[in-house]
């Protein structure tokens, strides 16, 4: 019976998927180059590119990285509700704990309330058959005051749906028809606010009572930042002292699958989540198609570019801004700081100056009691000598007698 189950365990191995069919073939650089330089309209496309993207393309291109996922053209590519409708959702019933079901793609007409729509790197909105409206977004650098953006823009999807059925249903409308709106952002690189949390990756929020009193106030947000997850994903494997074939000890959850195969590209982490959850091989290998699609291929990375470098202006003019502003509000503190010291070194320069009429009025009350005492002392010497005078006057007249 034992030599029975072994063989089973060693039949279970070797159906495990290898790196080599995963990735496929592996190329040297000189034979991508080749394959690169044999289509002119590739080779131009990638002389475009930033140094970062060229190399990411490259090693893609070799077999010895990953895609990253997070890319717009290619997040919508893999994830394309209307091609694979069951890979949204089922990410997104992991993300909202309850099964959902995508009705279909709504476009974004609604206008963000600045100009950050061009800032996220991707942004999909779904309408689910509970008629629930779901935005889910990749932002590469999080936004400052996340919670304020969030609000803003699920009130705008929120306003939109209200419009949208009040025309539609008029005299039977009812706010009973407006579903849920839900807000899930996955950030790449957090700002402080996560920092500050370095152990959570999947925070939920949504209006709640003082009171315990439940009312559905219909909006509720997801923030994931990819980066504390992948963090703590990578102190755990680290924390594993040999390499494992089961579920449970690297990946914790679907939900993390869906995240590693979502924000990682490296090929340990490509491998850890098909042993894990093997009905991510369908995926990956579709990623790994796009190694031979040179065309398809350098036109998402074109377009993630133009994207990125949008995101980068902006932020870096965000980020200025918020700075000048900190500023300003450092030096408004610094005058009221100034202008509070001048007026305590005028109160006291006061003060000084009563004092000193103070003691001015002393030192001349002390010099005239002086010049009293003085003149006392003169009147007291001269009644003395007069004194003596009249004794020694008063002597001389009884001797003559």
């Amino acid at each position: 019976m034992g030599s029975k189950h072994l063989k089973t365990n060693q039949t279970h191995q070797k159906q495990l998927p290898t790196r080599e069919s995963i990735f496929g073939e592996e190329k040297t650089r000189e034979q991508v180059m080749e394959e690169i330089n044999r289509e002119p309209e590739v080779f131009q496309e990638f002389q475009k590119l930033s140094p970062q993207f060229q190399e990411e393309f490259l090693e893609f291109a070799m077999g010895v990285r990953g895609l990253k996922v997070t890319y717009d053209p290619v997040f919508k590519k893999v994830f394309d509700p209307e091609i694979h409708p069951k890979r949204l959702e089922d990410f997104l019933s992991l993300c909202l704990k309850r099964k959902v079901k995508i009705l279909r793609v709504l476009p974004n007409e609604s206008q963000r309330l600045t100009e950050e729509g061009s800032l996220l790197i991707m942004d999909m909105l779904v309408q689910l058959v509970s008629e629930s409206l779901v935005n889910v977004e990749i932002q590469r650098m999080g936004y400052l005051f996340p919670g304020a953006r969030c609000a803003c823009y699920s009130s705008d999807l929120l306003l939109r749906q209200y419009s949208q059925v009040r025309e539609g249903k008029r005299k039977t409308f009812s706010y009973e028809d407006i579903k849920e709106v839900y807000t899930i952002v996955l950030i790449q690189k957090s700002t402080e606010e996560f920092e500050r949390f370095p152990e959570e990756y999947v925070h939920h929020f949504r209006q709640t009572s003082n009171t315990g009193l439940e009312i559905n106030m219909l909006q509720e947000y997801l923030l994931i930042p990819l980066d504390i997850f992948m963090e703590n994903l990578q102190n755990r494997i680290e924390k594993t002292e040999e390499p494992t074939r089961g579920r449970g000890r690297k990946l914790e959850n679907k939900l993390e699958a869906w995240l590693t195969f979502i924000a990682s590209d490296r090929p340990e982490d490509i491998m850890e989540v098909i042993r894990s959850y093997p009905e991510f091989e369908e995926l990956y290998r579709e990623v790994f198609e796009f190694r031979y699609q040179k065309k398809e291929l350098i036109s998402m990375y074109s377009e993630a570019l133009r994207i990125l470098d949008a995101n980068t202006v902006k932020y870096m003019v965000e980020q200025q801004k918020c700075i000048m502003k900190q500023q300003e509000r450092e030096m408004k503190k610094r005058e009221k700081e100034i202008q509070e010291q001048e007026k305590e070194i005028q109160k006291q320069e006061k003060e000084i100056q009563k004092q000193e009429k103070e003691i001015q009025k002393l030192t001349d009350d002390l010099e005239g009691t002086a010049k009293a005492l003085e003149e006392e002392r003169r009147e007291v010497e001269r009644l003395r000598e007069l004194l003596k005078a009249r004794e020694a006057a008063g002597g001389d007249r009884e001797i003559d007698h």
